[in-house]
């Protein structure tokens, strides 16, 4: 497809072709103008469109790498001090280390020299002239632990995640949490104890769910494992191994639906339609997965010629779990079963269950596609799709089903019961829980 005309201009008639286009507003004060103007160099509109596209392509390349936040002082920090190793060669017989230290010390006011006599002590005086970069240096070669927040800033640019905006919003509420109660510290300086109390005060005098506090809990720990494990730091992380009381016990039904919701949501999967989002909505209905692992099912994952038809959910190239305990087997009954089978007559015998919102070229899902559509459709009911993971869950508790089993098949448990039972015959354990809320049968 070739670019539109409108990125095409001539100044005069049979003249040079100039592509212009707009520079978006957040980037104008970054490129110094406000419409970007080239010359082609040809007067031919198919060359100038195929050159058009090409440029547009290139353009839009680079405006995205103008948008991608800065590094983080702590990862450049310890690109530098990875970079001061001991070098040999040298005339001077020092060290990288040595050389950098030097180039700090000669940076300082002849105040502050003379004040230290010469001693490198001065550096670590609040009036050195140091950036904030050098400081963090600095504390990597004297062996200083890093703060809470460099740590997480670390964790984020290690992730490979840093342009994820849902996951970076998250990880910083994770991090205030922590620092606005108990200050921003050198990840060593914490008490277990403190991180405790904090742990509790989050539920009880703030009001958090317990689910919120244990997740921002596991960002926190993540991140400082990370920063333990590649600073090579040998103190534990006080942020491991931490209980909730209660963890989950505080969830209600706020995500539920009512009577007349759920009358009119059969309603709904009952009609005679065979399409994506409708099949999608039933797989959700009863099984209580998440939208992205729906949609990011194989073909292959599906397993209907087994004694007990089941889904075998695991990460692939495309679709992450959300955590380790994300990976598990989920019996089919009722409209699960009958959406997965519609939903095989639609891939045509494709590698996935839903082509529609797999993008192969930039390998991912489009969940906020997905999501969107049967938002769509369920948006004059008065509900979400993700309200069908906590209704499946209060069906089940309704019948009187164990938070265990719950959580096996939601993917939040944190035993092996698979161990426990043998896998097969946890689906059969699973399969007679789900059997007791099966509305289609």
């Amino acid at each position: 497809m070739l670019v539109r005309m409108k990125y095409l201009h001539q100044k005069q008639p049979n003249g040079v072709y100039y592509f212009r286009k707009r520079v978006p507003g957040d980037l104008v004060e970054r490129v110094g103008k406000r419409l970007w103007m080239q010359s082609l160099k040809t007067s031919d509109l198919i060359k100038a469109q195929l050159a058009a596209k090409r440029l547009d392509r290139d353009l839009e390349a680079t405006w995205a790498k103008l948008r991608q936040p800065p590094e983080s002082p702590i990862v450049e920090a310890q690109r530098i001090y990875e970079a001061l190793t001991p070098d040999a060669a040298n005339p001077s017989g020092l060290s990288g280390t040595d050389i950098y230290l030097d180039c700090l010390e000669g940076k300082q006011p002849i105040e502050l020299v003379a004040e230290y006599e010469g001693s490198l002590r001065m550096l670590d005086d609040p009036s050195a002239n140091l950036s904030n970069t050098e400081k963090k240096v600095l504390d990597l070669i004297v062996g200083r632990p890093v703060t809470l927040s460099d740590a997480v800033a670390y964790y984020i640019e290690m992730s490979g995640k840093r342009n994820d905006r849902k996951f970076t919003q998250s990880v910083r509420q994770a991090l205030a949490f922590f620092v606005d109660a108990l200050g921003d510290r050198p990840i060593d300086q914490y008490k277990r104890r403190e991180v405790e109390e904090r742990l509790v005060s989050g539920v009880q005098s703030e009001g958090l769910k317990t689910a919120t506090v244990s997740r921002r809990l596991s960002t926190v720990k993540s991140a400082v494992n990370k920063a333990i494990l590649n600073l090579e730091y040998s103190f534990k992380n006080p942020f491991e191994k931490h209980t909730i009381p209660g963890l989950r016990d505080d969830e209600d039904s706020r995500s539920s639906l009512t009577a007349v919701q759920q009358a009119a949501l059969l309603a709904l999967l009952n009609k005679p339609e065979n399409s994506d989002t409708l099949n999608g909505l039933r797989i959700l209905f009863d099984t209580g997965m998440r939208v992205s692992e729906c949609v990011g099912l194989r073909v292959e994952d599906v397993h209907l010629e087994a004694d007990i038809p089941y889904i075998k959910l695991h990460r692939n190239p495309l679709r992450r779990l959300k955590t380790k305990q994300s990976q598990r087997s989920i019996p089919l009954i009722g409209y699960a079963l009958m959406g997965i089978k519609l939903q095989l007559e639609l891939s045509q015998g494709g590698e996935w269950l839903f082509p529609r919102y797999i993008d192969l070229e930039r390998e991912e899902v489009k969940n906020d596609g997905a999501s969107n559509a049967m938002n769509g459709r369920l948006k004059a009911l008065g509900f979400t799709c993700h309200c069908l993971r906590h209704n499946l869950k209060d069906r089940l508790r309704l019948a009187d089903v164990s938070m265990d089993h719950i959580r096996e098949l939601q993917g939040w448990s944190r035993s092996d019961q698979a161990s426990r039972y043998g896998e097969m015959s946890l689906l059969g354990v699973l399969q007679d829980k789900l059997k007791r809320i099966e509305i289609l049968s």
